[in-house]
């Protein structure tokens, strides 16, 4: 087996750990007392992975299709249970549909009683397909908004600050909503540290950002309508509602982790005969940076044996962010971060790193991540492709796809951040004349 085909293996066999309709079935029947109301069972269920959590949802309980909803991203819709209702919508840019499935939330939730209950499902995307905008701000305004949040590169929990502040759902507001009816919502976590109240902007979970917090994270960011601006300024003012601070009737539950896919990933490769270090599921920041860092520590082990000597593999998980410019090209951060190790792994034998996200795909791209090795650097200016041009206008993407080197899943149906996988043969560590350096 190749190091390529080691990391592959790895890395499906992480994203099958952390599938979400087995995570659901097992925590329902572990739970018997959850989702069984004396009254109505309602379903929502809105992210990435969706579909296979209601799967999950309907073979641990006995729920009528049609109290069931469904809110995926465009192509994700095609597994869900037949009969149930299945809105599809935009990410990572929200659009029309992710209001009009909003707005059908907040008439599903309406009118449950005391004796109801909402098992609602949520996962990685949940924050753009599904949302209800409050009064003044209009479709067009969050749209722009929402392109200049995620092209500043901000932490999640910033955007997530703003994007419950201007929403009738996030932040708790949809268990509020739902009062007095109880709230079940199993979480399929996509964020760094597995907090309720960041996965999927938490609909169900108490909030404890502030208005104040979404105007602080909004300093210095250019392009934000000044309908936003008002709309956060007021509620700072006190003149709207806060999002909640407590939920009582209210219990959010992280069923499914990026690190389950990484322990699941370190058996795969423990297998292969290699030694595992899981090194953090913390990983974030800059894409390029943090390829520096994660290629320096894999020619570290390879050099010298530390922190663990060859055959290793060395694992990281979490979720790094890319500051777009303007004509940005086509690629995500697993891509760009892949691609930055390059120069750094220019002819060095032995070594080969995958990064790539467990939803199967990267960026506006139908790719996981990609795939850099020792030989990158030089294939590609074989191939009269420049790395340097191509990370300065982020357009990652079609070089690694002119290589052969995009890891490509197709939707996976889960999504618990990325995975970066970095595997040190036991052959000899050479650096040979034409590398990059």
């Amino acid at each position: 087996m190749t190091l390529r085909e080691d990391a592959e293996a790895a890395f499906r066999a992480g994203l099958a750990a952390a599938g979400p309709e087995s995570r659901v079935v097992e925590w329902l029947r572990a739970h018997p007392e959850a989702a069984r109301p004396t009254g109505r069972l309602v379903v929502i269920a809105a992210g990435k992975a969706a579909c296979p959590m209601v799967s999950g949802a309907l073979a641990a309980r006995p729920v009528a299709p049609g109290e069931v909803l469904a809110v995926t991203k465009d192509g994700h819709g095609t597994d869900c249970p037949a009969g149930i209702r299945l809105h599809e919508a935009g990410h990572p840019r929200p659009d029309d549909r992710s209001l009009a499935a909003g707005a059908a939330v907040l008439e599903r939730v309406e009118g449950l009683g005391a004796e109801d209950e909402l098992l609602l499902l949520v996962s990685g995307g949940a924050s753009s397909l599904v949302d209800a905008l409050p009064e003044g701000i209009s479709p067009e305004d969050w749209y722009v908004a929402n392109e200049a949040l995620v092209g500043a590169g901000l932490p999640i929990q910033a955007i997530n600050a703003v994007r419950k502040h201007c929403s009738l759902l996030k932040g708790g507001q949809l268990a509020r909503a739902a009062a007095p009816a109880r709230v079940t919502a199993l979480l399929l976590s996509d964020v760094i540290g597995d907090e309720p109240a960041v996965i999927g902007s938490g609909p169900a979970a108490p909030d404890p950002t502030t208005f104040g917090e979404a105007l602080a994270a909004l300093d210095g960011l250019a392009g934000i309508p000044d309908s936003l601006r008002s709309h956060l300024e007021a509620g700072r003012a006190g003149h709207r509602p806060e999002t909640p601070e407590g939920l009582p009737n209210s219990r959010n539950v992280v069923v499914g982790s990026n690190r389950q896919a990484l322990e699941a990933a370190a058996r795969v490769l423990r297998d292969r005969g290699y030694g595992t270090l899981i090194l953090t599921g913390r990983l974030q920041g800059e894409a390029r940076e943090v390829a520096r860092a994660v290629a320096a520590v894999a020619l570290e082990a390879a050099g010298t044996g530390s922190p663990a000597p060859p055959p290793v593999a060395l694992l990281w998980g979490g979720e790094t962010t890319v500051a777009l410019g303007p004509n940005a090209g086509e690629g995500g951060r697993n891509q760009e971060m892949a691609l930055a190790m390059a120069e750094d792994l220019a002819g060095v034998s032995g070594v080969g790193v995958l990064c790539g996200g467990t939803d199967g795909t990267d960026g506006p791209t139908d790719a996981a991540g990609g795939w850099v090795d020792g030989t990158t650097w030089h294939r590609t200016q074989a191939a009269g492709w420049s790395v340097p041009r191509a990370l300065a206008v982020h357009d990652s993407g079609p070089l690694l796809k002119a290589l052969g080197d995009r890891i490509v899943t197709g939707p996976t149906g889960t999504n618990v951040m990325d995975l970066c996988l970095a595997l040190v043969s036991s052959e000899p560590w050479t650096l040979s004349d034409s590398s990059a350096n």
